[in-house]
């Protein structure tokens, strides 16, 4: 199942940081956690950014033989309930 995360967005060009938002699709079975993201807030407001003030996660997923970070916006358990797996007993390999 795909999974619509905003995500946030901060590049770097010289001594200016340009911060974004777009909206991403990702398989919800390749997430492989999620946390809620307190270090984006501090940085947010020193950057005075209009997304200061908001949620964030950093979801952890896995892209074949490597893993990525997402920063989106929401936390943690937001997102989790997105996936559709609330609810769900954990299963083992092969079950």
């Amino acid at each position: 199942m795909l999974l619509k995360i905003k995500q946030l967005i901060i590049e770097h060009s010289g001594y200016k940081r340009e911060i974004t938002a777009k909206d991403i699709y990702i398989n919800s079975s390749s997430i492989i956690s999620i946390a809620d993201y307190s270090g984006a807030d501090n940085f947010l407001l020193t950057e005075n950014s209009n997304f200061s003030g908001s949620k964030f996660s950093l979801v952890k997923v896995n892209h074949g033989n490597e893993t990525g970070d997402i920063r989106a916006f929401g936390s943690a358990a937001t997102i989790y309930s997105s996936t559709g797996q609330e609810g769900r007993a954990p299963k083992l390999l092969n079950d």
